[in-house]
């Protein structure tokens, strides 16, 4: 029960914080960067990619990030908790839409490794987009490697639909199965072999804390911590 009342406290805060606070930015934040190790980038619409993004930055519809060798990012989605952690050498794009109290969240990757921790989706929707796939996921954990060769998609929680841009062919794809999908329409789905299934460098026991700035047009800003 405790657990629950700070999940609730929790995503108050944090909407409220971002979203109708004075000190919010001119578009509402959908996520929040929880994690940042090594080189990485953001850009924001129209603009150019910048490096050094920070721990508590907020994240808005279409931002882009990219990682370089070293980098690793870990987001969260502002809405239900949701988690995206971005491994070295990946470029992708933040989306999202309002729907109801929740988002409909895209992620459009051009290259990388992402791990996806997905909360259930109950206002909203979960694709994550490579030049090579769709993948159509409710309450999952997966990660995808996606490289001009082709799409992994590794499931080690949930399901996710997987349909291959080229031919249109879907597969379902469960817990401990990894589908693999190619530029070429063919699409397959197999057992994870063992070690089959990328390290995942949030796993530090650094903890759970976010540290976010806030500015108003002012200039003014507050630094606000929440553990999670």
């Amino acid at each position: 029960m405790r657990s629950i009342y700070k999940n609730i406290l929790y995503l108050l805060l944090l909407n409220l914080l971002i979203s109708s606070s004075v000190f919010a930015q001119g578009t509402r934040s959908i996520a929040v960067a929880a994690k940042v190790k090594g080189k990485t980038e953001l850009k924001v619409p129209g603009g150019d990619y910048t490096p050094n993004l920070k721990r508590g930055k907020q994240i808005h519809d279409r931002d882009w990030i990219r990682t370089k060798d070293d980098g690793y990012i870990a987001l969260m989605f502002i809405d239900d908790k949701t988690l995206l952690k971005i491994r070295e050498n990946s470029e992708l794009e933040i989306k999202a839409v309002r729907s109801g109290t929740g988002l409909n969240k895209s992620i459009q990757m051009a290259f990388g490794k992402v791990k996806a921790e997905i909360s259930p989706q109950r206002n909203g929707e979960f694709t994550i987009t490579t030049p090579t796939s769709v993948a159509s996921v409710k309450g999952t954990v997966l990660w995808i490697i996606s490289t001009p060769a082709g799409d992994q998609i590794i499931v080690t929680d949930g399901t996710v639909t997987v349909t291959n841009n080229e031919s249109g062919q879907t597969v379902t794809v469960t817990v401990g199965q990894t589908a693999t999908s190619n530029p070429d329409g063919t699409i397959d789905v197999q057992p994870t072999p063992q070690g089959g299934v990328p390290a995942d460098p949030g796993d530090d026991g650094e903890g759970n804390r976010i540290i976010i700035n806030l500015e108003n047009p002012a200039g003014d800003s507050k630094e606000i911590i929440i553990d999670y």
